[in-house]
């Protein structure tokens, strides 16, 4: 007899593919960090906040004890007390959070290619795998280049090339 293939719901689908996510893409370790530093600045505890992520307090003092968390928490508690709660903080944290759905979507076969694209390489670009043009990659070779600054003035910059003649071109 043939077997029928089981037939999910979408949200089956997307549960079924979240669990099977990696644990690195299931942590929000930043929100977490911005949490801790503002519960600390109004007196509340750390196990409280850990006790809201329902960690245990065995589990939060590994996390603690671990150097990338630890870090972590300096960065963020730096910039805290630097720039306060910044737009571009919220949008760090809330791009970890979203780190996971992201994966998810680079990941499914039945998401629109070009949804798929896009997500890789933007999370290409903000790894740091995206190269991009050194000021010295950018420069054609060979030419003259003069800079004067008159006191007072702006610098101007006079730039001359002329190309060179490959013996057999004409």
């Amino acid at each position: 007899m043939d077997e029928q293939p089981i037939l999910q719901t979408p949200a089956e689908h997307q549960a079924a593919r979240l669990a099977a996510l990696p644990a690195l893409y299931k942590t929000q370790n930043e929100r977490l960090c911005y949490e801790i530093v503002l519960a600390k600045s109004i007196g509340e505890t750390e196990e409280s906040v850990f006790a809201r992520y329902e960690y245990t307090p065995e589990q939060a003092l590994a996390l603690l004890e671990s150097p990338g968390f630890a870090a972590l928490l300096d960065r963020v508690a730096k910039d805290l007390h630097e720039n306060g709660l910044t737009f571009r903080a919220k949008a760090r944290a809330q791009s970890e959070a979203l780190l996971e759905h992201s994966f998810e979507i680079a990941t499914d076969p039945g998401a629109p290619t070009a949804e798929r694209v896009k997500i890789i390489q933007w999370t290409a670009k903000m790894a740091g795998h995206e190269k991009g043009l050194d000021k010295e990659e950018g420069k054609q070779g060979g030419g003259f280049s003069l800079s004067i600054t008159f006191a007072g003035q702006e610098p101007v910059k006079i730039v001359q090339h002329e190309p060179q003649l490959i013996e057999g071109e004409r």
